[in-house]
């Protein structure tokens, strides 16, 4: 089953990804930069990713050291999006699965980068980031978005902090990041989204979560299995361990919400329990330009 439906795709072709300067340079991609000079002025050499035009290989470079790279002029920068999407075993849970849904709001992250010519990399992570797709920036490489997103299999615990390093070393530069996630991890996220910041990155996290995050059916004595570290504990299910337990998620979602906006980012929830259409227009509005 396709994961955005004819009518998710007639809504997005009517809508633009609002990037801001910082996060993009040269207008290529649909998006005008007040940064550096107009005309072709060299800007920075990088290395050459999937995707990239092999005219543009820095081959006196590769005679030096061995490793591809890229030479790039103002005007051929535009915006980098990157989708990270959360694959961690938490993901399973919900009615329709938070994975399903993820992918849903990934395909729709990518498909507006695509039709606005933007190069759009969408990268799995559970404990590490994961094979990203090759850079897709045009409307034809949308079916193969789709079966890649489609193949992602849940697997292992979450660590954003051990992804975020691994996502910061292995993709240079600047873009906007999309984290989609049900932030089902104890670890604070604060400093991981302040490194994205200082790359020059501009954030969204999307919280894809479901009832029973936060209203388990559990009562009385229970033996618990973590869905992603697989670790066993047996206790004695009660209603104000319950309480505590709610109180601690929604203080940790509170801190994730706090520094996104400190970073000029946005967090924006996503129930899979909602219907599709009114999630995506849930989901994209903070993102959105407005004309």
């Amino acid at each position: 089953m396709a994961l955005l439906d004819q009518a998710a795709q007639r809504l997005l072709e009517r809508l633009r990804l609002k990037v801001r300067p910082r996060a993009a340079s040269g207008d290529q991609g649909g998006h005008r930069s007040e940064v550096r000079a107009s005309g072709l002025e060299f800007a920075e050499r990088r290395e050459y990713v999937v995707g990239d035009d092999a005219r543009k290989i820095d081959w006196q470079a590769f005679a030096r050291n061995r490793t591809l790279s890229v030479r790039t002029f103002e005007e051929e920068h535009d915006a980098r999006v990157f989708v990270l999407v959360d694959v961690s075993t938490s993901m399973t849970r919900g009615a329709p699965p938070k994975l399903e849904v993820a992918r849903q709001v990934a395909a729709s992250f990518g498909f507006l980068g695509m039709n606005q010519v933007d190069r759009v990399q969408v990268i799995p992570f559970s404990d590490t980031v994961g094979r990203a797709t090759p850079v897709l920036r045009r409307r034809d490489d949308y079916p193969g978005l789709e079966a890649f997103l489609s193949a992602l299999s849940p697997q292992g615990a979450t660590s954003f902090e051990a992804s975020t390093r691994a996502f910061l070393q292995r993709f240079p530069g600047r873009g906007v990041v999309v984290v989609v996630s049900d932030l089902m991890e104890a670890s604070d996220w604060s400093p991981s989204l302040r490194q994205l910041a200082q790359r020059g990155h501009q954030l969204s996290v999307v919280r894809v979560r479901c009832d029973e995050d936060h209203s388990p059916d559990f009562h009385g004595e229970l033996e618990l299995c973590d869905a992603e570290t697989g670790d066993r504990l047996t206790l004695a299910v009660t209603r104000e361990l319950l309480d505590a337990y709610r109180a601690e998620l929604e203080a940790h979602v509170a801190r994730t919400r706090d520094a996104c906006r400190r970073l000029g980012g946005r967090l924006v929830e996503a129930p899979v329990e909602q219907p599709f259409d009114q999630l995506l227009r849930q989901v994209l509005a903070p993102s959105l330009e407005h004309p």
